[in-house]
């Protein structure tokens, strides 16, 4: 019985170990996601999005440029008389990248960004891709690889983006019905080209 309880607690802890570390991450996600008017408010909104992009390791390419910025530090001093032309075209997330929809209303007024990929982000869920209205009127080109939160409901919600010509949809091992669910978003979005790949 001693040694029962003793596993019990032990277990207890390991448990309890780990979802403090769990709690302590999403608590850092949250707070490096949250949105900051002021800041935009103060350098506009490209350049507002491009810090929360690159602060939470994802990657932007300026309008007219061919590289991606993906460093902090690389972004224009804030003193620049030029500030205006630095506009996001595309915006890439990766695995280490941990956006997510609470910072979503960064992309407000980036008229430019037209093209957007998400590959392996653990932080993209239903709610993101729901959030990514805001780029209605922009997004052209949408890509969806290995995102292991994103379910069918979430790229359902992509019918909401009526300017996209192609979307690309691969190992999202969650979508219950695919089939279903391309062929609702390709009754919705007639004028997209939309790819489905299951590897």
């Amino acid at each position: 019985m001693k040694m029962l309880k003793t596993l019990q607690f032990q277990f207890l802890k390991i448990n309890t170990i780990g979802m403090n570390k769990r709690l302590l991450w999403q608590w850092i996600d949250d707070t490096f996601n949250r949105f900051d008017d002021d800041r935009i408010k103060e350098i506009g909104p490209n350049l507002a999005c491009a810090e929360w992009l690159m602060k939470n390791g994802a990657q932007v390419r300026w309008k007219g440029c061919k590289e991606f910025v993906s460093h902090y530090n690389c972004l224009p001093n804030i003193t620049s008389c030029n500030l205006g032309q630095f506009l996001i075209e595309q915006v890439y997330a990766g695995k280490e990248a941990s956006i997510s929809h609470i910072g979503f209303d960064y992309f407000k007024n980036c008229k430019n960004i037209s093209e957007v990929e998400f590959v392996g982000c653990h932080t993209i869920d239903n709610e993101a891709l729901s959030k990514l209205n805001i780029l209605k009127d922009y997004l052209t080109n949408l890509k969806i690889n290995g995102c292991i939160n994103v379910s069918d409901q979430g790229i359902k919600s992509l019918e909401q983006l009526q300017a996209l010509k192609y979307l690309e949809l691969k190992n999202l091992q969650f979508l219950s019905e695919p089939e279903a669910t391309i062929d609702h978003l390709k009754i919705k979005l007639p004028e997209c080209n939309i790819q489905y790949y299951n590897e």
